[in-house]
């Protein structure tokens, strides 16, 4: 299991089914638009959690890429703003409000994919040691698992 390929397929899941929303806003009832934006969302903090919680601890640790950790971090964090406002807002606000952060968490998920790219996906290939690789991999599995089960309506105990 390679990571960039699990990081970016989740960015184009979340991606693909955040402009789908966005194109069929209107078409969409408010149960159906929250269901979309649940997916979206629950893809995008598997992600970042992925991000901060599986690499850049090993960034950190070679304390010579921590830009790289800075510029990736800046766009999560807006990410983050913007789900988090959008969580707090009804999908059928009347100033278009929810579609509106739709529309910039598009953009910003857009941005990830350029940023990340450039720097996290680009260090994983360069730096990250086949030993590193595999304990991240088994995490993920772990991870991936866990979600599967979670959307399942399984509750673990």
């Amino acid at each position: 299991m390679e990571i960039t390929s699990v990081l970016i397929s989740k960015l184009d899941f979340a991606h693909r089914v955040l402009s789908e929303l966005i194109r069929d806003y209107s078409k969409l009832d408010d149960t159906q638009r929250m269901e979309k934006a649940n997916t979206i969302m629950d893809e995008i903090y598997s992600y970042l959690q992925i991000k901060e919680n599986l690499l850049f601890p090993f960034i950190q640790e070679t304390g010579l890429h921590n830009d790289l950790i800075a510029r990736s971090a800046a766009v999560d964090q807006d990410i983050d703003r913007v789900i988090e406002l959008s969580i707090m807002m009804h999908v059928d606000e009347p100033s278009g409000e929810f579609y509106h952060n739709m529309v910039t968490l598009r953009d910003l998920l857009e941005k990830a994919r350029r940023v990340d790219g450039e720097s996290i996906f680009a260090w994983i290939r360069e730096y990250l040691g086949e030993e590193e690789q595999y304990y991240i991999a088994s995490h993920l599995k772990n991870q991936m698992t866990h979600e599967s089960i979670s959307s399942s309506g399984m509750t673990i105990y």
